[in-house]
């Protein structure tokens, strides 16, 4: 399976089916801070291996490799996008090399770390096929418990999360949160949110 990541000052941040919002606002799967930038500046969409960028009527628009976007446009490996002052460049992994990858590096590692690793990416991959299928709400629960582990194992081990397993995990979370329409996982996602940041 391919996933499609975008990188930002240093982290990288899982894109996920459907709509993916940057601009200022916290709701945003990234939150960019620069004044030039609009509250929901831009939406990235996945649908099946495609992923495409499109600004929402910002008012400085949005660019491409030094291009600025008139319309929806379909982003590739390597592409950087221009959000004011901010650039994103847009990375693609298969799942299978990520997972021989992280068998690899997990050798001499706690296997409380690997397991911990291991639960976020099935979390992550939950969500991907979930979100495809439209099987969403049968899965969000499994989803949750797998977050909520991850989030008591690195308490009750004494172990910090990096910042990108932590934005990875609020990213989660918050989509979760959103195939609810009455908002019943909201407080849930917050919590998740509250409890990883506090750690930071």
């Amino acid at each position: 399976m391919i996933v499609y990541w975008l990188k930002h000052r240093g982290t990288e941040y899982p894109v996920h089916r459907g709509d993916c919002i940057l601009g200022r606002s916290p709701a945003c799967l990234i939150v960019l801070s620069a004044q030039q930038i609009s509250r929901e500046h831009a939406v990235i969409c996945l649908r099946g291996e495609a992923l495409q960028i499109e600004d929402l009527g910002s008012r400085n628009g949005t660019a491409v490799n030094g291009r600025l976007l008139t319309g929806m446009r379909r982003l590739y490996p390597g592409d950087i996008i221009e959000i004011g002052s901010e650039r994103l460049e847009v990375l693609r992994k298969v799942s299978r090399e990520i997972s021989s990858t992280v068998d690899a590096d997990s050798a001499d590692e706690d296997p409380s770390v690997v397991a911990q690793r291991s639960a976020l990416e099935l979390a992550e991959e939950l969500l991907a096929r979930a979100a495809e299928a439209g099987e969403r709400t049968a899965v969000a629960r499994t989803i949750q418990s797998m977050v909520d582990a991850v989030v008591n194992n690195a308490k009750k081990n004494g172990r910090a999360l990096t910042k990108g397993e932590v934005v990875r995990l609020v990213s989660v979370a918050q989509v979760v949160a959103t195939w609810f329409r009455d908002g019943s996982m909201n407080d849930w996602a917050e919590g998740v949110r509250n409890a990883l940041e506090s750690d930071c």
